[in-house]
């Protein structure tokens, strides 16, 4: 998406002439359209919210000053730039007010303004990428992450359009991306968040479209590949996209129920008795923050059958594990596992041990054997610690490394190693820092620093002796002395 640049002047040859200018060049992706006076450019921002604005301060009726004034209330995020035919002092005064881009003078000099443009464009898709992070880290980290600071008017200019689509699939980084542009063929805006085998498309369009028609269009785009999906409007957008982890908990309990051979009655009840509940009771036992036989009470209906209370307790564990695991399971082994286990559940007692078996199906791969220290996943990201522990690396690196999520991840690595991931790497750094220093005296500390992952010398010193009590060097004496 190009910036959005509104040009206004009440002089015809020369807007057209600077809207001629701007098409032509080829430095950086714009969006143009122009307003013949400060009433026009109003009216246009109700419907077209520009990125720049670049207007003449001398119109009549409203001058240009006065239109940025009564747009930059409604609009801060929005850039202007001022263009007059001479420097007035008291309209320069009023232009640093409303925090000016820049205020050039006629005749423009295109190299400049386009230097300019770029560099606003720049500064806009740095934004964009910061709110992007804020909203991926809402996706993939749940309640655990709440980021306050992410304004209406930057989920704003992300998303300027009313109606959204969650879609969530199965499907690596590299193939996400191509069905990114597949679905943005059809809609205004899409943006795509992937973690591990999981990806998740964040939809925007400005027409409203049926759930059938969208299913419809999102299955021949992904070319038959089973996907969830939730629809929300923007009428509440701020609030829309901070508690985004509730539509992106429709989208996976769609997609699980999709694959599942029961009615679709049978789909939308329980998808509805999920959305009352949320995922929270299933996250908390994956979590080991509840246990499994208060969650099937609080989950079990004594008023449904047991096929609906085993429909509802398999949808409800297995997006859950998906959400915070952030690993998709193939459709065939979601079927074959529904099937296996429908089968053994009869009543609530059978559905607390399909419960319990299949919970510890899925923490084998966590678990450590009566071998072994640590479970395979942490055993790996403990290996991996330790071969970039000089390298800046950080939780989210080591999670993508052994696919899983995060915050899973942080959690999990606690309760085994009995250290947080930022504790355990501090520790293998001063191990080997320590090694080093003994190995090699000569070495300075400013080598020391840098050879166990460490930016100044400063840091590690401080850090050495937070935990040692005594500085480097002083360490390294007492080495000297005892040998």
């Amino acid at each position: 998406m190009g910036l959005k640049v509104l040009l206004v002047d009440d002089e015809y040859i020369v807007l057209k002439g600077l809207e001629i200018m701007l098409g032509e060049q080829k430095e950086v992706a714009l969006e143009l359209m122009t307003a013949m006076d400060a009433v026009d450019a109003m009216e246009k921002m109700d419907f077209w919210q520009p990125d720049v604005i670049i207007a003449d301060i001398n119109m009549p009726e409203v001058d240009g000053l006065t239109m940025l004034e009564e747009i930059y209330r409604g609009n801060p995020e929005c850039k202007f730039i001022i263009v007059s035919g001479y420097e007035d002092q008291e309209y320069l005064k009023r232009a640093l007010r409303l925090h000016v881009a820049d205020y050039l003078t006629k005749p423009v000099d295109k190299a400049c303004l386009i230097h300019r443009l770029k560099e606003i464009g720049e500064e806009k898709q740095t934004k964009q990428q910061h709110t992007l992070l804020k909203i991926r880290l809402l996706l993939f980290s749940g309640e655990r992450f709440q980021p306050r600071e992410l304004t209406d008017d930057e989920i704003r200019r992300l998303f300027p359009d009313t109606y959204f689509a969650l879609c969530t699939a199965g499907v690596f980084s590299s193939e996400a991306e191509k069905l990114r542009y597949r679905i943005a063929a059809y809609f205004d805006n899409c943006y795509m968040f992937s973690q591990n085998n999981w990806s998740v498309f964040l939809i925007n369009y400005s027409v409203r479209i049926s759930e059938e028609e969208l299913r419809s269009l999102l299955e021949e785009t992904f070319s038959g590949m089973a996907c969830g999906i939730c629809l929300f409007n923007g009428e509440n957008l701020g609030a829309g996209i901070r508690n985004i982890t509730l539509p992106y908990q429709t989208a996976l309990c769609d997609l699980v129920l999709s694959l599942l051979p029961v009615s679709q009655s049978m789909k939308e009840s329980t998808a509805e008795r999920i959305t009352e509940r949320t995922l929270q009771p299933a996250v908390k036992v994956l979590m080991f923050e509840y246990s499994i036989s208060d969650y099937i009470n609080t989950a079990y209906d004594p008023g449904r059958d047991t096929p609906f209370n085993f429909l509802l307790v398999f949808t409800e564990a297995l997006a859950a594990y998906i959400m915070i695991a952030g690993i998709y399971l193939p459709p065939e082994t979601i079927l074959q596992l529904y099937r296996a286990q429908a089968e053994t559940v009869h009543d609530k007692k059978t559905l607390s041990l399909f419960m319990e078996k299949t919970l510890n199906f899925w923490y084998d791969s966590f678990t450590p054997t009566e071998q072994e220290q640590y479970s395979s996943k942490i055993a790996m990201a403990c290996g991996y610690i330790d071969l970039h522990s000089g390298q800046d690396i950080a939780l989210e690196q080591v999670a993508a490394y052994i696919s899983i999520n995060p915050s899973y991840l942080s959690y999990i690595f606690k309760k085994e190693t009995g250290s947080t991931f930022l504790q355990y790497l501090t520790n293998i750094r001063l191990q080997k820092a320590c090694r080093l220093m003994a190995d090699n005296p000569e070495l300075s500390l400013d080598e020391v620093a840098a050879r166990t992952g460490y930016h100044s010398a400063s840091y590690f010193h401080k850090i050495f002796r937070g935990k040692f009590g005594i500085s480097p060097r002083q360490w390294l004496q007492k080495e000297r002395n005892c040998t």
